[in-house]
């Protein structure tokens, strides 16, 4: 039977102390008479009253088997009782951890899980519970299913819509918008051509903005997006 009284209750110890100087000899009194392998009626008494008289200053065997079982009491109800409820708590944040993830476009009739990240036209919501999406229930429109964090950008301005294609050759057909290298000039196809050689004054070439040619004579009706560096000799 456990001497402990938790978890109905809690557990209270005497509060003991150091041995005062005075009481040194009542404690070697008493450490001899627990020596003795017989006592007389006398000694039985005396070893009674000097332990009462010393028990605010000494640990007995009762006082530490109360301890071991305080100890054994607390080890059992946190086993069954509080290790379950942990290890339940771990899993859930787990799924919690592992559910924060963007699963792509939001689908009607696709399941979602709680910390799902979720994109709905450009914009991007987080998945506050369960469920399963439909097309009534759309991330915007549903504010207690779908938090709104992230929203999508303006629209930048249009560029250059250009695929780069290595060095020019002549036996290639080049469609709108790819680039190629020439003379050492990038240029981009004005539109559909074959063998149709890139210059600075073609129809079916531009240059590549801030290009820059190195030569020793300037060349005629230079675009005014280039840039020519003369070289003397």
């Amino acid at each position: 039977m456990s001497r402990s009284v938790f978890p109905n209750g809690i557990d209270t110890f005497p509060e003991l102390f150091d041995l005062p100087s005075d009481k040194v000899n009542d404690a070697n009194r008493l450490t001899e008479l627990k020596g003795k392998a017989s006592l007389d009626t006398n000694e039985q008494n005396e070893i009674k009253a000097l332990t009462a008289k010393l028990q605010d200053y000494m640990i007995t065997p009762e006082q530490w088997n109360r301890i071991t079982d305080c100890m054994t009491a607390l080890e059992t109800f946190f086993d069954k009782n509080v290790r379950g409820y942990i290890l339940q708590k771990q899993e859930e944040w787990r799924h919690y951890v592992d559910s924060f993830r963007f699963v792509g476009n939001w689908t009607n009739q696709t399941k979602y899980s709680f910390q799902n990240l979720v994109n709905y036209r450009g914009h991007l919501f987080l998945v506050l519970k369960d469920v399963v999406a439909d097309n009534n229930h759309t991330p915007d429109l549903t504010p207690d299913t779908y938090r709104q964090v992230a929203f999508k950008g303006d629209k930048g301005d249009v560029g250059l819509n250009a695929t780069f294609k290595g060095d020019w050759n002549g036996s290639t057909t080049y469609h709108l918008g790819d680039a190629v290298f020439k003379d050492g000039i990038v240029f981009v196809a004005k539109n559909d051509s074959t063998g149709k050689e890139p210059n600075i004054n073609s129809a079916n070439w531009f240059p590549y903005p801030q290009s820059i040619i190195v030569g020793d004579s300037k060349p005629q009706n230079l675009h005014p997006a280039i840039s020519y560096l003369e070289v003397y000799n």
